[in-house]
């Protein structure tokens, strides 16, 4: 499958996306009533349908892959802005405003969210103060479950450390490591981790208790001795424009390729693997025939 392939049925599909409430009638008559010769479709047919074809895969790739592009946007838009790494950890010192684009925003309370890969760390650390409330998930959004199976991706106030802070240990696919003592264990289903966060503040008048108490938080490898770990950086993310919004052109998979890279089989079963495979999104090299 050619990188021409990819672009044209992703093109197909983006110029298409803002339509799709509004089905073209006029285009599928045109489909169903191509011309045919003896009971097989003439060339300038078959090609109609192929072409349809790559749209109708490419559609499927993006709906099916949306969880994954929503939290690609949201990372790559963050560290285009602010920067990456697992150090980095954006806080909206002064609350969401219009100049973020990301998705299902509010501006009640202290936002943070950060990224972090742990294909490239091994094991993550997250140090939450107390007060805190967050959630630790995987780049399909789904709660990160956390060992003894009472509690999933929640931390702070309604997580097993209920508000009186802790130490997280975030631990990839299939990690077979030693499992050190003193941790509340989470168990991730992909290596890329989203740490989402929130502080609540009781006067919107002041907001610095709310900011000081997420400043407080830490993300750190496991396997990396304090002296070496990167200091954290807490960029103010109010007032700079940001675009973390899921990309609805080519660009969402151009990231579901890095993301594809970077995951592996740890992304989905083979069904899924397979729906990516048809646009030639697949681990290792570029797209593949």
């Amino acid at each position: 499958m050619s990188r021409s392939f990819l672009m044209t049925s992703a093109a197909t599909l983006c110029m298409t996306l803002p339509c799709l409430a509004f089905a073209d009638q006029s285009r599928f008559d045109q489909l169903a009533n191509a011309p045919f010769q003896q009971n097989r479709p003439t060339p300038a047919t078959a090609t109609e349908l192929l072409q349809e074809l790559k749209f109708q895969q490419a559609t499927q790739a993006y709906l099916w892959a949306l969880p994954l592009i929503n939290t690609l946007g949201m990372k790559f838009g963050s560290e285009k802005t602010f920067g990456a790494g697992y150090n980095i950890l954006p806080i909206w010192k002064e609350r969401l405003d219009p100049k973020t684009l990301v998705t299902t925003p509010n501006s009640d309370v202290i936002y943070a969210m950060s990224y972090v890969d742990m294909g490239k760390t091994g094991p993550v650390v997250f140090e939450a103060p107390p007060n805190l409330q967050g959630i630790l998930l995987d780049f399909w959004q789904r709660p990160i479950p956390v060992d003894g199976g009472k509690f999933a991706g929640d931390v702070g106030l309604p997580g097993p450390d209920a508000g009186k802070g802790g130490k997280f240990l975030v631990l990839p696919p299939g990690y077979k490591g030693h499992v050190p003592k003193g941790y509340f264990v989470y168990r991730s289903g992909t290596n890329n981790l989203f740490i989402f966060l929130r502080a609540f503040y009781t006067d919107p008048n002041d907001l610095k208790p709310a900011v000081s108490l997420m400043e407080k938080a830490k993300v750190y490898p496991l396997n990396v001795p304090k002296a070496e770990r990167k200091p954290m950086q807490f960029p103010n993310a109010s007032g700079v424009p940001a675009n973390m919004l899921p990309r609805s052109d080519f660009e969402a998979f151009e990231q579901l390729k890095w993301l594809v890279d970077s995951e592996g089989k740890n992304l989905a079963d083979a069904d899924g693997l397979g729906i990516l495979a048809k646009m030639g999104l697949i681990a290792g090299g570029g797209v593949r025939s």
